[in-house]
């Protein structure tokens, strides 16, 4: 009889300083601290740096955040499979015209990449050649998202269109990938690929 009354009286001291200790973290909150540094592990290898080629999420988390992507995932509602927002274009996410098979993306103007080179469309266009038609012997591991595309173009320094062989709900879901950084056309032709 002593033990069970031992066991109950442990588990009720347990019991009790489990209930305190959540009542005090309650009243030990601190304001948000801003700056610093935020360090966090992936547990996975980073194949190469190229996001256009890779296919691990260990290589989106350290990555991506340095990047831009025309548009992306709404920030706001990451969970819906449909809410996308402009990035690096203007105003709302293009619906489609032409039977939805054209998409005209206004490019936002200001925009720099790292050396101060302005963005421009040109720079759109390049990372969506590699990325849809890359150059012989450069993979593209999302190439096949975007079997619809026939062609990317850029009339002037703030016009992409994309022009589709074949209306498809899956293009502008494809377009707002993570993995679909923007890259400099310069610094694609410099290292040629």
């Amino acid at each position: 009889m002593r033990n069970v009354y031992s066991k109950l009286g442990l588990s009720l001291a347990v019991g009790a300083g489990l209930a305190l200790g959540a009542a005090g973290s309650v009243d030990t909150a601190q304001a948000a601290k801003k700056g610093g540094v935020l360090s966090f592990v992936v547990g996975s290898k980073i194949p190469s740096y190229d996001l256009h080629r890779e296919t691990t999420f260990g290589v989106i988390h350290p990555i991506r955040p340095f990047y831009s992507l025309l548009i992306r995932i709404n920030p706001d509602n990451p969970s819906s499979p449909t809410d996308f927002v402009c990035d690096l274009c203007e105003g709302d996410v293009p619906k489609g015209e032409d039977g939805f098979k054209k998409y005209t993306f206004k490019i936002r103007k200001g925009v720099k990449f790292h050396d101060g080179t302005p963005l421009t469309a040109h720079d759109i266009v390049a990372t969506y050649q590699k990325i849809i038609f890359p150059p012989e012997g450069v993979p593209s591991s999302r190439k096949a998202f975007f079997k619809m595309v026939d062609s990317v173009e850029a009339p002037d320094d703030t016009t992409v269109i994309f022009k589709l062989k074949f209306p498809s709900g899956a293009f502008i879901p494809a377009v707002a990938t993570p993995f679909n950084i923007t890259v400099s056309k310069k610094d694609l032709d410099t290292h040629g690929y």
